[in-house]
């Protein structure tokens, strides 16, 4: 399996700058981000993507809770930003994560650096 976020972000193997956390999600910036401005919002749970979505109460409250901090702090700071999820083979890691981004883009989707 391939899944970056429990083999090396939630037990703590890479340290990351987390933003929001509870005991269902973590928020933190990107440690390779493709925007200027990119934060990651991860269930702790292993779920593979949005379409195996459990659909739990406190799951959707602390996601929401999530977004909701990340979105209102990128709206003050920058004025704006994009949320986004990956599912299947868009995938880099086969773990849901959702997306909170803004500014200038750095990486294309394969990876690669933009040159400026």
């Amino acid at each position: 399996m391939n899944d970056f976020y429990c083999e090396q972000v939630i037990p703590g193997k890479v340290k990351v700058d987390i933003i929001f956390e509870t005991d269902e999600v973590m928020a933190f910036y990107h440690t390779d981000p493709f925007w200027e401005k990119h934060v990651v919002i991860i269930s702790k749970a292993h779920i593979d993507s949005l379409s195996s979505y459990p659909n739990t109460a406190k799951l959707n409250f602390d996601f929401f809770e999530a977004i909701k901090l990340v979105t209102k702090l990128f709206e003050e700071k920058y004025g704006g930003c994009r949320i986004s999820s990956n599912v299947g083979n868009y995938q880099s890691s086969k773990h849901l994560h959702w997306y909170v981004h803004c500014g200038t883009r750095l990486r294309a989707e394969n990876g690669e650096r933009i040159k400026t």
